[in-house]
């Protein structure tokens, strides 16, 4: 079989999971994780020949996509800021909005032009830990997650990106302390209604982490509340506290914020929508 024909069947078996506009860069993505080529060289071999082997692993892909499964986990790669990242079931797919948040601590710690001590709360992949310690080399990062299976994802990534981070397994809703002061505490925590999982499509419902996505309904800011408590006693003086939040969360979390006796700031992202907060404590 030749990869043009495998693709064109690909296609028509995955067309009734996938609008074409989305599928075509699936199938990019699926082609060079079988077979190493990228898209330049799929153009190039689309006549080649391909072997028995492929063609499974490119049958066992298309089970799986038809399923719901995302091809990040089916491949066991994403993409971050440019850099590829060790992703499984364990672990959420970072998002664009996500390095957003990232691009703004970075701007902030550029500014302050210091070695700054930063942490990241419920780090998954590890992913804006390591973006922050790669962009900023001099500062010192460290990241938590309650999930040992994530921080061992974010080790591999660490050391597969070269990046200098100090992994801690800790549960934030259960913790009275944090390991250290900081003058950047980020979190990236689970901020979807437990009642919204009825509307998300079943490949983030079925196949990501739930741990990493929802809180109840009744409470649907506890990780703001525990994390900016805490952060009250670690945060350095001037220390700023960065979140990325649900589009809607806004308005309730600047008064969370602000009860919490913190100065807020909201961001919203690429598409318009409030999707970040950074925040400082008020003098007193």
């Amino acid at each position: 079989m030749l990869l043009n024909d495998i693709k064109q069947a690909l296609k028509k078996q995955l067309a009734g999971q996938f609008e074409s506009v989305e599928l075509n860069p699936i199938l990019s993505i699926l082609i060079e994780h079988v077979t190493g080529w990228d898209q330049v060289q799929q153009v190039i071999h689309k006549d080649n020949a391909i072997s028995e082997e492929q063609v499974l692993a490119f049958e066992t892909a298309a089970t799986a996509l038809l399923a719901g499964r995302p091809i990040q986990y089916i491949t066991g790669k994403t993409w971050f800021m440019g850099e590829p990242y060790i992703v499984n079931d364990q672990v959420l797919i970072p998002r664009p909005e996500t390095e957003e948040l990232v691009d703004w601590v970075i701007e902030y710690a550029a500014i302050k032009g210091k070695a700054l001590r930063i942490l990241d709360i419920g780090t998954g992949s590890g992913c804006i830990a390591i973006a922050i310690n790669k962009a900023l080399p001099e500062a010192i990062v460290s990241a938590i997650d309650i999930s040992t299976s994530a921080i061992k994802i974010a080790a591999a990534n660490a050391t597969a990106l070269k990046a200098d981070i100090e992994l801690i397994a800790l549960d934030i809703l259960n913790t009275a302390f944090l390991p250290g002061q900081y003058d950047v505490i980020v979190s990236n925590p689970p901020y979807i209604p437990m009642q919204e999982m009825k509307n998300m499509e079943l490949q983030v419902t079925d196949h990501e982490p739930n741990i990493a996505l929802f809180v109840p309904d009744e409470d649907p800011l506890v990780f703001y509340k525990a994390i900016t408590r805490l952060a009250k006693l670690h945060l350095s003086a001037n220390g700023q506290l960065f979140f990325e939040i649900h589009y809607d969360q806004g308005d309730a979390m600047i008064a969370l914020l602000d009860e919490m006796h913190f100065h807020a700031e909201l961001r919203t992202d690429l598409f318009g929508k409030d999707r970040m907060v950074r925040a400082s404590l008020k003098p007193r």
